[in-house]
């Protein structure tokens, strides 16, 4: 993993933190992206003073604009780019009845534009080296329908579409696409929500760090399309 570059957007927090100092930990110098520009510097601080190398460029992937600017930042520091890491996400959760227009278009653009954003950023660079890998961190509600989620749903469904067809896109230029759909994480994603099924039973954010190291040394004549992890008692 030496001398290889990757992007991790929603870095600041959670499976993005833990996904950045894992990879960090294994020898790849990690950029890391998001909007809270005190949690993302505070981040890349801590890699670095474990001797790690990373790099915080506040970014919101929501944004055309802002994810060009974080790709050619990165191509300008590195000339490469081997991993793009699509974490970055919000879960808004109502009925489809009572639901607000305005809090879907944020969790669409939050969990399913942001991945088109900046698999599209990233692919000439891809490309144009006949290697890279893309790995979307979706969920399993990409598979499995969640009464007051219909927005979240939507996003990973989508998610899990535009990852596959991606995948057939640039699997004979040396690019692999692999979805990874987690059960429930016990992450600030809930911090906002009354009700929730128990954080001890969840998954923890370094078992998806985990899963996305192993994903990223995985032999580069193989490609795994898609992962679930679940944690020990199913879906929850």
């Amino acid at each position: 993993m030496v001398n290889k570059v990757a992007i991790v957007t929603g870095a600041s927090r959670g499976v993005g933190r833990a996904t950045a100092t894992r990879l960090a930990r294994a020898g790849i110098c990690v950029f890391l992206a998001a909007r809270n520009v005190d949690d993302l510097n505070q981040v890349a601080m801590e890699i670095n003073s474990d001797n790690g190398n990373a790099f915080a460029i506040p970014t919101d992937v929501t944004q055309a604009q802002s994810v060009q600017n974080l790709v050619d930042q990165v191509v300008k520091e590195t000339g490469q780019i081997d991993l793009l890491v699509n974490n970055a996400g919000v879960g808004i959760f109502e009925s489809v009845v009572d639901s607000n227009p305005d809090n879907w278009q944020s969790v669409i653009q939050s969990n399913l534009t942001s991945i088109y954003l900046c698999s599209k950023a990233v692919l000439p660079i891809m490309l144009d080296q006949k290697s890279g890998q893309i790995i979307n961190i979706l969920s399993v509600a990409a598979q499995v329908a969640f009464p007051f989620a219909s927005a979240y749903c939507a996003a990973k469904a989508g998610a899990l579409a535009l990852s596959n067809v991606l995948r057939e896109e640039v699997r004979s230029e040396g690019v692999r696409v692999t979805a990874v759909l987690p059960g429930s994480i016990n992450s600030s994603f809930w911090d906002k929500m009354e009700q929730h099924p128990d954080l001890d039973l969840m998954l923890k954010p370094h078992h998806l760090a985990d899963t996305i190291l192993q994903l990223a040394m995985s032999p580069v004549d193989m490609t795994v399309e898609s992962v679930t992890v679940t944690p020990p008692l199913g879906i929850l």
